[in-house]
């Protein structure tokens, strides 16, 4: 079970994973061959093997959920998050959750053990479309839901971000647009863009006609940010997202191309304040 469990240090943050399989089940997800991470595993053997490595590596930052959602069992996700606090690293956590109620107050208490500490938490939230995402997306809360799990944890001082990954090659501008105009309403913090993967039997990419796939510009990569290093096929359409960058920055928001600049722009920004 030990091997199953692996981390690197990447743009001085280390991915943590949540160690259970995601029930939202998105059709574009990479993570249901378990590839990027152990399928199951108990909380108890992520937290040794990472406190183990973090004793012989250096890094600064912890990506928390990576290979399915924290908050889709929301116990297990405080639980994992009270033990990460006690590393002293900032911590970011990606969701497509509804965080409210009680999950929510304890999310702020974790937040006030944090400050005391100097440390900073974030969230992204994940979104890759609005009107589709009922047949994309149909397991997973609404497109609203989590533009009101950005406004709680904004409430309780949680700062987060619009995770637009992957972008969608069949989803047209226009849903992206009201995408953008609701994640800005929301109050989110800016918009993390990226690309669109899968491996070569094309698991992730099924409900795209073979048509719209072939006109976006692909290329075969190892996977930088995952520490199971998979080879997987990388779809990234150039002038279109110059043109979403365009459109989002228009609207006074700002855009990343990786978590990791939108969580050092926060620290930035608290420097600076």
């Amino acid at each position: 079970m030990a091997g199953s469990i692996q981390f690197k240090v990447e743009q001085g943050r280390t991915l943590v994973p949540v160690g259970e399989p995601c029930p939202f089940a998105c059709k574009y997800c990479y993570t249901r061959g378990g590839e990027v991470g152990p399928p199951r595993i108990a909380v108890e053997e992520i937290i040794y093997h990472l406190q183990r490595f973090a004793a012989q590596n250096k890094f600064e930052m912890i990506m928390f959920g990576y290979d399915g959602d924290p908050f889709a069992r929301p116990i297990r996700g405080i639980t994992m998050l009270r033990q990460l606090v006690t590393m002293s690293k900032d911590i970011n956590f990606s969701t497509k959750a509804l965080i409210e109620g009680q999950t929510l107050s304890m999310l702020a208490d974790i937040k006030k053990q944090m400050d005391a500490s100097g440390n900073t938490l974030s969230a992204h939230v994940s979104l890759s479309c609005w009107d589709s995402a009922f047949c994309i997306e149909p397991h997973t809360p609404s497109p609203m839901e989590r533009m009101l799990t950005i406004r709680n944890l904004g409430f309780i001082g949680i700062p987060a971000f619009i995770a637009v990954r992957p972008i969608l090659p069949n989803i047209c501008d226009t849903e992206y647009e009201r995408l953008i105009d609701e994640g800005l309403l929301a109050g989110c913090k800016g918009f993390i863009l990226g690309p669109l993967y899968s491996d070569d039997a094309g698991r992730f990419v099924k409900f795209i006609s073979p048509e719209v796939l072939k006109e976006v510009s692909h290329s075969k990569i190892v996977v930088p940010w995952s520490p199971h290093e998979p080879v997987w096929v990388r779809y990234e359409d150039q002038i279109r997202l110059q043109h979403l960058i365009g459109i989002v920055t228009a609207k006074g928001g700002r855009v990343f191309l990786s978590s990791a600049d939108a969580v050092g722009y926060l620290k930035q920004d608290a420097t600076h304040a």
